[in-house]
């Protein structure tokens, strides 16, 4: 697991989740009541790359809303 760490996710920027650092980051944060606004200005991003970045993460996860993303998160050890 170590080496598939190393070699094969971390240069392509995901973790053994399939979560990019950005992902975390805007998941750690929204489950902490943040909304996109604010998301957007403590991450030096657009409030529509947040979106977009929600918006990917729950549709690959098949899921339905920002609530259910952070269930997610939870329920997989994430946050």
């Amino acid at each position: 697991m170590e080496n598939l760490n190393r070699e094969v996710l971390e240069p392509r920027g995901v973790n053994s989740a399939g979560f990019t650092s950005r992902e975390i980051d805007v998941l750690r944060l929204l489950s902490e009541g943040w909304d996109t606004e604010e998301i957007g200005k403590e991450l030096c991003y657009s409030e529509r790359t947040v979106k977009n970045v929600i918006y990917a993460m729950t549709s690959r996860l098949n899921l339905r809303n920002r609530p259910q993303l952070v269930a997610y998160g939870v329920r997989i050890g994430l946050i």
